[in-house]
Protein backbone atom coordinates (compact mmCIF):
# COMPACT_ATOMS: atom_id res chain seq x y z
CA UNK A 1 0.00 0.00 0.00
CA UNK A 2 2.72 2.64 0.70
CA UNK A 3 4.80 1.84 -2.22
CA UNK A 4 1.59 2.39 -4.11
CA UNK A 5 1.11 5.64 -2.50
CA UNK A 6 4.73 6.46 -3.37
CA UNK A 7 3.83 5.33 -7.11
CA UNK A 8 0.89 7.81 -6.95
CA UNK A 9 2.63 11.10 -5.41
CA UNK A 10 5.71 10.36 -7.76
CA UNK A 11 3.23 10.50 -10.46
CA UNK A 12 1.94 13.65 -9.37
CA UNK A 13 5.26 15.34 -8.74
CA UNK A 14 5.87 14.31 -12.35
CA UNK A 15 2.64 15.98 -13.47
CA UNK A 16 3.48 18.84 -11.98
CA UNK A 17 7.42 18.99 -13.05
CA UNK A 18 6.02 18.93 -16.60
CA UNK A 19 3.57 21.39 -16.10
CA UNK A 20 6.16 23.72 -14.52
CA UNK A 21 8.43 22.95 -17.53
CA UNK A 22 6.11 23.80 -19.70
CA UNK A 23 5.49 27.35 -18.57
CA UNK A 24 8.51 29.94 -18.70
CA UNK A 25 8.62 33.07 -16.68
CA UNK A 26 10.85 36.09 -17.63
CA UNK A 27 12.00 39.08 -16.11
CA UNK A 28 12.60 42.11 -18.30
CA UNK A 29 13.72 45.01 -17.06
CA UNK A 30 13.16 49.08 -18.72
CA UNK A 31 15.00 51.68 -17.32
CA UNK A 32 11.81 53.93 -17.64
CA UNK A 33 8.60 55.34 -15.52
CA UNK A 34 5.69 53.25 -16.69
CA UNK A 35 4.17 56.31 -17.85
CA UNK A 36 6.69 56.83 -20.71
CA UNK A 37 6.17 55.74 -23.74
CA UNK A 38 8.77 53.12 -24.37
CA UNK A 39 7.63 51.48 -21.04
CA UNK A 40 4.17 51.24 -22.15
CA UNK A 41 5.45 49.71 -25.39
CA UNK A 42 7.11 47.02 -22.79
CA UNK A 43 4.28 46.09 -20.93
CA UNK A 44 2.02 45.80 -24.20
CA UNK A 45 4.46 43.57 -25.74
CA UNK A 46 3.98 41.27 -22.37
CA UNK A 47 0.40 41.31 -22.81
CA UNK A 48 0.29 40.05 -25.87
CA UNK A 49 3.53 37.58 -25.70
CA UNK A 50 1.44 35.83 -22.63
CA UNK A 51 -1.91 35.53 -25.23
CA UNK A 52 0.28 34.63 -28.31
CA UNK A 53 1.38 31.44 -26.10
CA UNK A 54 -1.61 30.73 -23.85
CA UNK A 55 0.30 31.73 -20.90
CA UNK A 56 3.16 29.71 -21.77
CA UNK A 57 5.38 32.56 -21.77
CA UNK A 58 5.03 35.11 -18.86
CA UNK A 59 7.27 38.18 -18.91
CA UNK A 60 7.04 40.62 -16.32
CA UNK A 61 8.18 43.71 -17.03
CA UNK A 62 10.24 45.74 -13.74
CA UNK A 63 10.12 49.95 -14.93
CA UNK A 64 12.51 52.73 -13.40
CA UNK A 65 14.95 50.30 -12.79
CA UNK A 66 13.27 48.49 -10.15
CA UNK A 67 15.20 45.62 -9.66
CA UNK A 68 18.91 47.68 -9.75
CA UNK A 69 19.75 47.47 -13.71
CA UNK A 70 20.38 51.03 -15.31
CA UNK A 71 19.95 51.95 -18.80
CA UNK A 72 23.78 51.31 -19.00
CA UNK A 73 24.25 47.82 -17.54
CA UNK A 74 20.87 46.47 -19.72
CA UNK A 75 23.08 44.44 -22.52
CA UNK A 76 25.12 43.30 -19.67
CA UNK A 77 22.26 42.39 -17.22
CA UNK A 78 21.08 40.33 -20.36
CA UNK A 79 24.34 38.92 -21.10
CA UNK A 80 24.69 37.16 -17.69
CA UNK A 81 21.40 36.36 -16.59
CA UNK A 82 20.43 38.88 -14.28
CA UNK A 83 17.23 39.40 -16.22
CA UNK A 84 15.60 37.58 -19.55
CA UNK A 85 14.92 40.59 -21.74
CA UNK A 86 15.71 44.33 -21.32
CA UNK A 87 14.98 47.44 -23.60
CA UNK A 88 18.09 49.94 -23.71
CA UNK A 89 18.96 52.98 -25.94
CA UNK A 90 21.91 51.61 -28.27
CA UNK A 91 24.10 54.10 -27.34
CA UNK A 92 24.18 53.52 -23.55
CA UNK A 93 25.85 50.22 -24.49
CA UNK A 94 28.63 52.19 -26.45
CA UNK A 95 31.63 51.54 -23.59
CA UNK A 96 31.14 48.18 -23.97
CA UNK A 97 30.81 48.59 -27.66
CA UNK A 98 31.24 51.79 -29.30
CA UNK A 99 29.61 50.84 -32.72
CA UNK A 100 26.78 51.33 -30.65
CA UNK A 101 27.12 54.86 -30.43
CA UNK A 102 26.48 55.40 -34.31
CA UNK A 103 23.11 56.94 -34.22
CA UNK A 104 24.13 59.50 -32.13
CA UNK A 105 25.99 60.78 -34.98
CA UNK A 106 24.71 64.68 -36.06
CA UNK A 107 23.10 64.67 -39.03
CA UNK A 108 23.40 61.44 -40.43
CA UNK A 109 20.18 60.09 -39.23
CA UNK A 110 17.12 62.48 -38.81
CA UNK A 111 13.57 60.90 -38.13
CA UNK A 112 11.64 57.62 -38.39
CA UNK A 113 11.86 56.97 -42.16
CA UNK A 114 15.53 57.87 -42.37
CA UNK A 115 15.88 55.52 -39.10
CA UNK A 116 14.37 52.72 -40.91
CA UNK A 117 16.46 52.75 -44.13
CA UNK A 118 19.42 53.00 -41.36
CA UNK A 119 18.40 49.45 -39.46
CA UNK A 120 17.84 48.22 -42.47
CA UNK A 121 22.00 48.74 -43.33
CA UNK A 122 22.75 48.55 -39.77
CA UNK A 123 20.57 45.84 -38.44
CA UNK A 124 23.13 42.92 -39.45
CA UNK A 125 25.97 44.58 -37.16
CA UNK A 126 23.85 44.86 -34.48
CA UNK A 127 22.53 41.39 -34.57
CA UNK A 128 26.29 40.54 -34.33
CA UNK A 129 27.06 42.30 -31.04
CA UNK A 130 23.81 41.51 -29.36
CA UNK A 131 24.87 37.70 -30.70
CA UNK A 132 28.37 38.14 -29.42
CA UNK A 133 26.86 39.20 -25.87
CA UNK A 134 24.33 36.26 -25.60
CA UNK A 135 20.48 37.76 -26.51
CA UNK A 136 18.79 38.41 -29.56
CA UNK A 137 17.28 41.63 -30.56
CA UNK A 138 13.40 41.75 -31.01
CA UNK A 139 12.67 44.77 -31.99
CA UNK A 140 13.54 48.51 -31.96
CA UNK A 141 11.78 51.46 -30.82
CA UNK A 142 12.92 55.24 -32.19
CA UNK A 143 12.77 58.02 -29.36
CA UNK A 144 11.62 61.75 -30.86
CA UNK A 145 14.49 63.63 -32.05
CA UNK A 146 15.98 66.52 -29.76
CA UNK A 147 15.53 70.17 -30.16
CA UNK A 148 16.61 72.90 -28.44
CA UNK A 149 14.73 75.27 -25.60
CA UNK A 150 16.36 78.38 -24.76
CA UNK A 151 15.22 81.73 -23.51
CA UNK A 152 15.94 83.88 -27.08
CA UNK A 153 15.08 83.00 -30.26
CA UNK A 154 18.03 80.25 -31.59
CA UNK A 155 17.20 79.94 -35.57
CA UNK A 156 20.56 81.28 -37.40
CA UNK A 157 24.36 80.50 -37.05
CA UNK A 158 25.24 83.22 -35.25
CA UNK A 159 22.40 83.19 -32.72
CA UNK A 160 24.07 80.16 -30.70
CA UNK A 161 27.60 81.68 -30.25
CA UNK A 162 28.15 81.38 -26.57
CA UNK A 163 24.89 79.93 -25.82
CA UNK A 164 24.97 77.94 -22.14
CA UNK A 165 23.70 74.78 -23.72
CA UNK A 166 23.15 71.54 -21.45
CA UNK A 167 24.23 68.53 -23.88
CA UNK A 168 22.56 64.98 -23.30
CA UNK A 169 25.24 62.75 -24.10
CA UNK A 170 29.01 63.61 -25.13
CA UNK A 171 27.95 63.31 -29.22
CA UNK A 172 25.52 66.39 -28.53
CA UNK A 173 28.24 68.51 -26.31
CA UNK A 174 30.87 67.90 -29.36
CA UNK A 175 27.91 68.90 -31.86
CA UNK A 176 27.03 72.43 -29.83
CA UNK A 177 30.74 72.77 -29.09
CA UNK A 178 31.11 72.77 -33.37
CA UNK A 179 28.43 75.00 -33.56
CA UNK A 180 29.43 77.88 -30.90
CA UNK A 181 27.86 76.48 -28.11
CA UNK A 182 29.09 76.62 -24.45
CA UNK A 183 27.82 73.07 -23.97
CA UNK A 184 27.68 71.79 -20.25
CA UNK A 185 26.97 68.63 -18.81
CA UNK A 186 24.76 68.24 -15.68
CA UNK A 187 22.29 65.63 -14.28
CA UNK A 188 18.60 66.02 -15.50
CA UNK A 189 17.20 66.63 -12.48
CA UNK A 190 19.76 70.04 -11.99
CA UNK A 191 18.34 71.69 -15.50
CA UNK A 192 15.61 73.38 -14.02
CA UNK A 193 17.12 75.11 -11.16
CA UNK A 194 19.96 76.01 -13.10
CA UNK A 195 17.46 77.50 -15.61
CA UNK A 196 15.79 79.25 -13.24
CA UNK A 197 19.18 80.94 -11.54
CA UNK A 198 20.48 81.37 -14.87
CA UNK A 199 23.68 79.24 -15.01
CA UNK A 200 22.44 77.54 -18.43
CA UNK A 201 20.50 79.17 -21.23
CA UNK A 202 19.10 76.51 -22.60
CA UNK A 203 18.71 72.76 -22.71
CA UNK A 204 18.96 70.08 -25.81
CA UNK A 205 16.36 67.59 -25.58
CA UNK A 206 13.34 65.84 -26.81
CA UNK A 207 9.76 67.07 -26.96
CA UNK A 208 8.76 64.53 -24.14
CA UNK A 209 11.60 65.82 -21.43
CA UNK A 210 10.32 69.15 -22.22
CA UNK A 211 7.44 68.68 -21.08
CA UNK A 212 7.99 66.33 -17.99
CA UNK A 213 10.36 69.20 -17.14
CA UNK A 214 7.52 72.16 -17.66
CA UNK A 215 10.35 73.97 -19.40
CA UNK A 216 7.75 76.51 -20.67
CA UNK A 217 8.56 77.96 -17.07
CA UNK A 218 12.56 78.23 -17.58
CA UNK A 219 12.32 78.87 -21.24
CA UNK A 220 10.03 80.59 -23.87
CA UNK A 221 11.35 78.98 -27.45
CA UNK A 222 11.65 75.39 -28.88
CA UNK A 223 13.80 74.82 -32.07
CA UNK A 224 12.82 71.02 -33.24
CA UNK A 225 16.51 70.75 -35.02
CA UNK A 226 16.06 66.90 -35.25
CA UNK A 227 19.93 66.78 -35.73
CA UNK A 228 19.73 62.84 -34.90
CA UNK A 229 17.26 60.36 -34.20
CA UNK A 230 18.66 57.53 -31.57
CA UNK A 231 16.62 54.06 -30.99
CA UNK A 232 15.81 51.57 -27.88
CA UNK A 233 16.24 47.78 -28.78
CA UNK A 234 14.30 45.15 -26.81
CA UNK A 235 16.78 41.95 -26.33
CA UNK A 236 16.26 38.69 -25.55
CA UNK A 237 18.78 36.19 -23.62
CA UNK A 238 19.46 33.45 -26.10
CA UNK A 239 19.79 31.01 -23.37
CA UNK A 240 16.35 32.03 -22.43
CA UNK A 241 15.46 31.82 -26.21
CA UNK A 242 16.63 28.63 -27.37
CA UNK A 243 15.02 27.14 -24.21
CA UNK A 244 11.63 27.60 -25.92
CA UNK A 245 9.66 25.58 -28.26
CA UNK A 246 9.89 26.41 -32.12
CA UNK A 247 5.98 27.13 -31.98
CA UNK A 248 6.96 29.79 -28.92
CA UNK A 249 9.75 31.33 -30.69
CA UNK A 250 7.49 31.80 -34.04
CA UNK A 251 4.81 33.34 -32.11
CA UNK A 252 6.74 36.08 -30.11
CA UNK A 253 8.94 36.78 -33.17
CA UNK A 254 5.29 37.18 -34.74
CA UNK A 255 4.07 40.18 -31.63
CA UNK A 256 7.06 41.77 -32.39
CA UNK A 257 6.76 42.01 -35.70
CA UNK A 258 3.36 43.21 -35.76
CA UNK A 259 3.98 45.32 -32.78
CA UNK A 260 7.11 47.37 -33.73
CA UNK A 261 5.31 49.25 -36.21
CA UNK A 262 2.53 49.81 -33.74
CA UNK A 263 5.25 51.43 -31.69
CA UNK A 264 7.06 53.39 -33.60
CA UNK A 265 3.41 55.12 -34.30
CA UNK A 266 3.48 55.86 -31.07
CA UNK A 267 6.85 57.32 -30.81
CA UNK A 268 6.11 59.91 -33.42
CA UNK A 269 2.75 60.75 -31.58
CA UNK A 270 4.47 61.02 -28.47
CA UNK A 271 6.48 64.10 -30.55
CA UNK A 272 3.21 65.55 -31.92
CA UNK A 273 1.11 65.39 -28.69
CA UNK A 274 3.88 67.02 -26.58
CA UNK A 275 4.72 69.93 -29.25
CA UNK A 276 0.97 71.00 -29.07
CA UNK A 277 1.64 70.46 -25.40
CA UNK A 278 4.33 72.93 -25.28
CA UNK A 279 2.14 74.98 -28.02
CA UNK A 280 -0.92 75.05 -25.67
CA UNK A 281 1.56 76.51 -22.34
CA UNK A 282 3.15 79.52 -23.93
CA UNK A 283 6.27 78.23 -25.96
CA UNK A 284 6.51 79.00 -29.55
CA UNK A 285 8.03 76.40 -31.73
CA UNK A 286 10.24 78.22 -34.36
CA UNK A 287 12.93 76.54 -37.21
CA UNK A 288 16.63 76.72 -38.22
CA UNK A 289 17.09 78.94 -41.13
CA UNK A 290 19.98 77.72 -44.22
CA UNK A 291 22.63 79.15 -42.01
CA UNK A 292 22.45 77.23 -39.45
CA UNK A 293 20.99 74.17 -41.09
CA UNK A 294 24.61 74.56 -43.11
CA UNK A 295 26.79 74.90 -39.94
CA UNK A 296 24.89 71.63 -38.78
CA UNK A 297 25.75 69.48 -41.26
CA UNK A 298 28.79 70.77 -41.71
CA UNK A 299 29.59 69.85 -37.96
CA UNK A 300 27.84 66.31 -38.26
CA UNK A 301 29.66 65.37 -41.41
CA UNK A 302 33.06 66.19 -39.29
CA UNK A 303 31.81 64.26 -36.42
CA UNK A 304 31.14 61.11 -38.74
CA UNK A 305 34.80 61.05 -40.10
CA UNK A 306 35.86 61.42 -36.78
CA UNK A 307 34.27 58.79 -35.77
CA UNK A 308 35.02 55.82 -38.29
CA UNK A 309 38.80 57.26 -37.31
CA UNK A 310 37.42 55.80 -33.84
CA UNK A 311 35.68 52.46 -34.81
CA UNK A 312 36.64 51.93 -38.46
CA UNK A 313 33.48 49.31 -38.33
CA UNK A 314 31.67 52.32 -38.82
CA UNK A 315 32.75 53.20 -42.03
CA UNK A 316 31.06 50.80 -44.47
CA UNK A 317 28.11 51.27 -42.92
CA UNK A 318 28.10 55.01 -43.36
CA UNK A 319 28.71 55.10 -46.61
CA UNK A 320 25.98 52.51 -47.90
CA UNK A 321 23.31 54.15 -45.47
CA UNK A 322 24.74 57.76 -46.78
CA UNK A 323 24.28 56.62 -50.26
CA UNK A 324 20.45 54.99 -49.90
CA UNK A 325 19.46 58.18 -48.39
CA UNK A 326 21.30 60.72 -50.38
CA UNK A 327 23.51 62.97 -47.85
Amino acid sequence: MKFCNALALGAVASLYAGTAMAETAWDFSTPWPDTNFQSKAAHQFAEAVGAATDGAVTITVHNGSEIGVSGSQSMEAVETGIVQMADFLLFLQAGAEPLLAIDTLPYLIQGQDEMAMFLDIAGPAFDAIAEKHNQKILYYVPWPSPGLYSKTEITSADDLGGQRIRAFNPASFEFLTKLGAAPLEMPWGDVVPALAAGTIDGVATSTSSGVDGKLWDTTSFFNPLQWSTSTDVVTVSLDAWNALTDEQRAAIETVADELEGEFWALSAAEDEGKTEILVENGITVTEADDSMKALMSDAGHAMWAEFVAKVPDAGPIIDEYTEAAGK
